[in-house]
């Protein structure tokens, strides 16, 4: 070749000699090069290679060979017009010919820092990837191995005017931040050097691109505030507004005007703002509230405190309805302030345009506008699926005023259905969806409602007379599946029933009772197939052994692992049947399960003891987040897991926000142990979500004040006055107050005007009762004259540390209060106190004890003296939901009873029962006697409600009558105190004729006769039975026959006896 006959020592002297226009003539000849070292020989040795390349045109296929050559020489260069002549004007034409191991060479690592800006420049601007066999990924690859060499950050020198720039990322990465990660973010630059750059206007614009992973987007913009606290927002980039991690105090410190803008921009690039953080802050500084204030301000007019909207005129907020609302994150507190202003003022809520113009302030309509409204108005109103969507965001008592005014249209079943909306057909009174023999029950529309399985057992009967497909109800009217309600039904459709309850893709699970699923394995017992997932996973739970193939007993553990284990009353033992079972068949040795073993056990790992939790695979964890709850040893156990580091959450020194929220609902139950690894600011962030998340799935209450006690911050002196910080309207918007306080800070720092101003955001967040019962000592403070049922209506679970001189300066005169103060999700009443409760609002001129009253005061209605409870109508218990009675004592459960049977005497036997169940405790014998000869198939529950000396008078004839068949469930429930006790007051040869395999502790075979009824409503003592009875009692306590024919008790038994029938004679 024409190199080759260069003498080596004069390459570059005769080279030099050849012009540029001659050497692009000699190139551009045809195989004229031979191969690629060659044509670098000339370049490398060529003295005019610059103005060569930016003057002369050469074929493609020389170029192709000509920049690898030149390459090293333009990433070498060092200053910025060298720099740019080379990439601007000599490898202009060049740069197209680029490959993958060229910017990814060694030469490139190399480059200089402004070569390689340039670089980035051109490759992230200029390049044209479409045919090139790399992409932009390639070239960051490249950038990130560049910028990540060497210690502290690459290619800045504060000390160096070309290398002083602190627009370092958009001169180093450029467009392609895009792949930027939050490890290679970290890892670019040095903690000591970031902060200029964060401040960096054109670095603010270059990660104000969505495209670039939340998270980077997201520590940017908080490592920006840590560094400087008081950044103005206003000059952040639109879309860095939309972040979380933008500081509330932030907004604070803004005046109105800059307010103003800054909602402006969040409606432009986050569609407003969802943050009720952000929306206090904002809110804030508003201080003229005008019909533009509302414009402006949009879904954040939820920031506003109580007293701001009291000081907008009426006016301003009648012609702001369209706006107000469209909020769908009012509190209680100000949809009710607000409604309260409007009427006021003379606004009418009287008609369906008036209630539907409320929008989502709807909630804070009082129960009794609704009842005040016309039936015609209401039923207009219900024909909106926007009215009906914000209806259901009111309280309890609102809706089932509304659905009380639809239902008095028309009371026949058929007409109820068809009026109550859909969504809100679960406030329908079980007792108006009875339909009559004769009645055609539409499922068509049934199947789309909403009920609750007492609502669903009422018509579930119907379903006999019909050909709807079974397969296609919905999950809600399956909840109406009973032994009662099935009873008139084939085999097959039964059998389709339970099918139908199987669990399905995309399809609610149908919840089932313990008692409808028994029932259901009664009913198929002995034609149970071997198909498991065609049951209901909580069926599966009561098959037995014998049920279960011995070659398919993995499929039926796979398929009871999606069962909810809680369902099961304890007395069954079901957990540790089960996994005994499944231990044998999966082979299990120890308490080491493997991977395989814990996806068949499933749900099965929610039983599992402290032993097996920390010694299993450490995919436990993920199982367990299933779980409903868990023991103390649970808990010890998961920590100690944790701890160990073995998990795929790693060692407690990488812990951080993301491996709590990757840990699901289980720091729900964490301790201190756990805790205690965690920076404050890291609970923080978390808490805010977390939290959140918890009070909208309304958790129980004894949980969320666990976890507060284990969070609880350090205590503090109370001398040193409020030290964390003022409690503001800003600061109880915070998902995650009141963390951070402890009660003695609690109590400097929160001041009475912020309390009133805040009443129901402070009273909704605060779970600890020490931090409670400040609320409620600075609550009489605040009003010393009594606290309005406005107020009282606000105070959530905070009632319920109240003491009785707490009540006793209460205003409950309204129905509304009642129903906020008895809401079961804020915890349970003492008894003397929900009686006081309920007493003050009966003392208040018009009110009683209706059904709307009885559905909100439920179990609590034993508390009430048996002087207000055959206060009672009949009518009220009709069109009340079914009452819990359990704890009341068995006098009020007969009064109770005597009611609810004139209620529903008039009703089918089917009805009847399905209405009485939970009052029969109050029954005497010979009503259930009578129900033992309808065929009602009572359930074991219902059953073992009865009044205890009901069911020690029972037969075995009679108990056959009454539960049907549910007859098995005698056998399964044989534990349980109560039929252990009849069970023992049979004889033998009675229950062998069960076939259940019953066993009696009797020892004698008389039977005891059962008890005659005497005058009026009080079982009489039959002198015979009691004879009888205290001879089989020493027989049976003292565990020797021969004493029970001792004469001395022979004697003591006829003197006893005489003496009771003469006491029983009447007078």
């Amino acid at each position: 070749m024409f190199t080759s006959l260069l003498p080596q020592t004069r390459e570059s002297e005769l080279l030099s000699t050849i012009s540029t226009s001659e050497l692009r003539q000699f190139l551009s000849q045809p195989n004229v090069i031979g191969n690629g070292s060659d044509i670098c020989v000339i370049f490398n040795n060529y003295n005019n290679t610059p103005v060569f390349l930016e003057t002369e045109d050469v074929p493609d296929d020389v170029k192709k060979v000509t920049l690898p050559c030149v390459w090293p020489l333009a990433l070498s260069s060092n200053s910025k017009p060298e720099v740019n002549s080379w990439f601007d004007l000599r490898l202009r034409n060049y740069l197209r010919f680029l490959s993958k191991s060229l910017i990814s060479s060694n030469e490139v690592q190399n480059a200089s820092c402004l070569a390689f800006q340039k670089l980035v420049s051109v490759m992230g601007n200029n390049f044209t990837y479409n045919s090139s066999e790399f992409g932009q990924g390639d070239v960051y690859t490249t950038i990130k191995t560049y910028l990540g060499t060497g210690s502290g950050t690459r290619c800045y020198n504060a000390s160096d005017a070309e290398l002083s720039s602190t627009a370092w990322f958009v001169n180093y990465i450029g467009s392609f931040v895009t792949f930027v990660t939050l490890d290679d973010f970290t890892s670019f630059v040095s903690t000591s050097e970031i902060n200029v750059f964060l401040v960096d206007q054109a670095n603010m614009e270059l990660f104000n691109n969505t495209a670039i992973p939340e998270n980077v987007t997201n520590y940017y913009i908080s490592q920006l505030f840590q560094f400087n606290p008081s950044f103005s927002p206003l000059k952040l980039p639109g879309s860095f507004l939309c972040s979380s991690e933008v500081p509330s105090v932030a907004y604070s410190s803004v005046n109105e005007n800059d307010t103003i803008l800054i909602l402006n921009e969040l409606k432009k690039f986050c569609n407003g703002t969802a943050d009720p953080e952000v929306s206090a802050a904002l809110a804030s500084n508003i201080k003229t509230i005008t019909p533009e204030t509302f414009v402006t301000l949009g879904s954040a007019s939820a920031g506003l405190t109580s007293s701001q909207i009291t000081s907008a005129r009426p006016s301003v907020l009648v012609s702001s309805l369209s706006i107000l609302g469209s909020v769908s994150t009012w509190s209680p507190e100000q949809a009710n302030t607000i409604i309260q202003i409007i009427i006021a003022s003379g606004f009418q809520i009287n008609s369906a345009s008036s209630l539907e113009s409320v929008g989502t302030l709807v909630a804070g309509v009082p129960s009794e506008t609704i009842k005040q409204m016309p039936t015609s108005a209401l039923l207009n109103a219900s024909q909106s699926s926007t009215f009906v969507s914000n209806m259901l965001q009111a309280p309890t008592v609102v809706q089932q005023t509304f659905v009380n005014k639809i239902i008095s249209v028309s009371s026949s079943p058929a007409a109820v259905v068809l009026n109550v909306p859909d969504a809100i057909a679960t406030e329908i009174p079980p007792s108006r969806l009875v339909f009559t023999e004769t009645d055609t029950v539409d499922f068509t529309v049934i199947n789309k409602k909403k009920f609750t399985g007492d609502q669903a057992t009422m018509f579930f009967e119907k379903l006999t007379d019909t050909d709807f497909d079974i397969e296609q109800l919905s999950p809600s009217v399956l909840q109406g599946f009973t032994c009662t309600s099935v009873r008139k039904m084939s085999k097959k459709r039964i059998r389709s029933c339970i099918r139908a309850s199987r669990p399905r893709r995309r399809r609610t699970k149908v919840v089932l009772k313990e008692t409808q699923l028994t029932c259901m394995y009664n009913l198929l017992n002995g034609n149970l197939t071997q198909n498991f997932t065609d049951y209901p996973s909580d069926m599966l739970l009561y098959f037995n052994k014998k049920d279960v193939k011995r070659a398919n007993c993995r499929s039926y553990f796979t398929a009871v692992g999606a069962a909810d284990f809680s369902v099961a009353s304890s007395i069954l033992k079901k957990d540790s049947l089960l996994l005994s079972e499944a231990r044998s068949c999966l082979g299990i040795s120890g308490v080491n399960l493997s991977r395989n073993n814990l996806d068949v056990l499933g749900n099965m790992a929610c039983t599992l003891d402290s032993s097996y939790i920390q010694s299993s695979d450490p995919v436990i964890l993920e199982k367990l987040k299933a779980c409903k709850g868990f023991s103390d040893s649970q808990v010890a156990a998961m920590e100690t897991l944790l701890l160990s580091g073995k998990t795929k959450y790693g060692t407690s020194t990488t812990w951080n926000t993301q491996t709590l929220e990757d840990l699901g609902i289980l720091p729900l139950y964490f301790t201190r142990n756990i805790w205690g690894k965690f920076k404050t600011s890291t609970k923080r962030k978390f808490l805010k979500s977390f939290m959140s998340q918890m009070r909208k799935r309304k958790t129980n209450k004894k949980k969320l004040k666990r976890l507060f006690k284990q969070l609880g911050a350090s205590k503090t002196k109370r001398g040193a006055g409020c030290t964390v910080g003022n409690i503001t309207q800003v600061t109880v918007s915070d998902a995650s107050f009141p963390f951070g306080y402890d009660q003695t800070q609690f109590d400097l720092c929160l001041d009475t005007p912020v309390l009133k101003d805040n009443l129901y955001s402070i009273c909704e967040k605060v779970d600890d009762d020490d931090f409670q019962k400040i609320i409620l000592k600075k609550l009489n403070q605040a009003y010393p004259s009594g606290v309005s049922d406005e107020n009282v209506q606000l105070l959530g679970s905070v009632s319920r540390v109240a003491s009785l001189d707490d009540i006793s300066r209460w205003n409950i005169t309204k129905i509304d209060t009642l129903a906020a103060l008895m809401k079961s999700e804020d915890g349970s009443w003492e008894a003397e106190k929900s009686k006081v409760i309920i007493t003050k609002y009966l003392n208040t001129s018009g009110n009683s004890l209706g059904s709307t009253e009885l559905n909100i005061i439920d179990s609590d209605l034993c508390s009430l003296d048996t002087s207000t409870l055959k206060n009672i109508t009949p009518d009220s218990m009709s069109n009340a939901k079914p009452l819990n009675v359990a704890s009341c004592s068995s006098e009020k459960k007969k009064i109770l009873y005597e009611i609810s049977n004139t209620s529903f005497s008039s009703q089918s036997s089917t009805a009847y029962y399905n209405l009485m169940k939970t009052y029969l405790g109050g029954a005497p014998r010979s009503d259930v006697l009578t129900l033992s000869t309808q065929n009602i198939n009572m359930d074991i529950d219902t059953f073992q409600s009865l009044d205890p000396n009901v069911i020690a008078d029972l037969t075995v004839t009679d108990v056959r009558g009454l539960l049907g068949d549910q007859l098995q469930d005698l056998k399964l429930f044989e534990n349980d105190t109560i039929i252990q006790d009849w069970t023992n007051r049979q004889v033998q040869s009675d229950l062998d004729t069960l076939g259940l395999g019953l066993v009696t502790n009797r020892t004698d075979s008389t039977t005891v006769p059962p008890t005659s009824p005497m005058q009026g409503n009080t079982s009489s003592l039959n002198t015979t039975a009691i004879t009888t009875v205290m001879i089989t009692q020493v027989n049976a306590t003292s565990g020797c026959i021969g004493l029970a024919k001792h004469p001395s008790v022979i004697f003591l038994t006829v003197l006893l006896t005489t003496v009771l029938q003469i006491l029983l004679q009447p007078a």
